[in-house]
């Protein structure tokens, strides 16, 4: 087999022994359908490796008891009590992401582009929850910059509080 770098950091970052807790969690959620899988979960999956850079830099490790950034699916998170209190970043177009359609009548909206994306949170983050979607993948693109460049700091730092030690 080749090597894959992307693959090997990744096995490095969650070891296939890593103990979930779900209490540990961040999640973010894409739809489990195969448009979702196409569309939102290669940036799903971008955005947990940020996440997972910035709580390393912060001196967090998910071996050791830190915060657990990860992709789960749409049915999983809204069937698991313990994972929806958790902080959630949703990741596309409600049509597609169950969690996105609970969250786009609960959450202000913090970013749009009008018909093309959307970026909804509390800009207090009292209760780090994130939905962000897009018409097509450059309009996502934009509305997962803006989270990323605004955002994502201060939603890690929300989100320390909701962490289980």
């Amino acid at each position: 087999m080749t090597s894959d770098p992307t693959f090997e950091q990744e096995r490095l970052d969650t070891p296939p022994n890593l103990e979930f807790e779900a209490g540990r969690a961040i999640a973010v959620v894409v739809g489990a359908h195969p448009r979702a899988e196409i569309a939102d979960r290669p940036w799903a999956n971008l955005l947990v490796r940020r996440m997972r850079s910035i709580l390393v830099d912060r001196g967090f490790a998910m071996d050791r008891g830190g915060p657990i950034p990860i992709v789960v699916t749409d049915v999983w998170f809204l069937n698991d009590d313990v994972l929806r209190r958790q902080p959630t970043v949703a990741i596309g177009d409600p049509a597609v992401n169950a969690a996105s359609a609970f969250f786009a009548n609960r959450l202000p909206c913090a970013y749009a582009i009008e018909n093309a994306c959307q970026l909804l949170l509390d800009p207090e983050l009292l209760e780090p929850r994130a939905c962000l979607w897009g018409i097509d993948d450059e309009s996502l693109k934009l509305t997962m910059e803006r989270f990323e460049t605004k955002w994502i700091e201060p939603f890690l730092d929300a989100s320390e509080h909701f962490i289980e030690p």
